[in-house]
């Protein structure tokens, strides 16, 4: 297969692979709530697009899980979005000009990279915001948010790598 064609089909299986993983964070009952919250699957599907690819289409497929994931979170277009848009353009070039992408150099991008998103959104909505006792929501919903999404993302890693090695021409 020539270049142009492994790569529409490793983007087609991303695309696939996003709308699966909003349908399981938002459709009621196909993944439980546990401890209080459900995992943002989009963003650990987001973050292993980007180890795998260069740093344009980590971007776009940052900002589609980012849109994604505020429309499932938050019912408005914003925090994700950029946040993980520039994210991912970051985890993009770092893993492809600075740090090997391996497997616990991923573990690593992504402990930081789901840790400060989701800091970052607790700040922006419920510090900012001024919101009565946030830390009761902290304690209660985002923590179990970040280690689920960082827990989830590991299988997700390994999906995207084989989808990655499945469409990319032979070297």
């Amino acid at each position: 297969m020539s270049d142009r064609a492994n790569s529409f089909f490793r983007y087609l299986a991303y695309t696939i692979e996003l709308i699966l993983m909003f349908a399981l964070t938002t459709v009621h009952g196909l993944l439980p709530d546990i401890l209080g919250a459900k995992p943002a699957l989009l963003v650990g599907a987001a973050l292993t697009i980007a180890v795998h690819e260069r740093e344009i289409p980590a971007m776009i497929f940052g900002a589609a899980a980012g849109i994604l994931t505020d429309i499932g979170y938050t019912n408005s277009i914003g925090i994700f979005t950029i946040s993980l848009t520039v994210i991912c353009f970051i985890v993009g070039y770092a893993a492809n000009n600075l740090i090997v992408a391996t497997f616990l150099n991923y573990l690593l991008y992504s402990a930081v990279a789901v840790g400060g998103l989701f800091m970052l959104y607790f700040l922006i909505r419920f510090i900012l915001a001024g919101v009565d006792e946030p830390w009761l929501y902290f304690r209660a919903h985002i923590i179990s948010r970040m280690v689920q999404t960082y827990l989830f993302s590991i299988p997700l890693y390994l999906i995207n790598k084989f989808i990655h090695k499945s469409f990319s021409p032979e070297v």
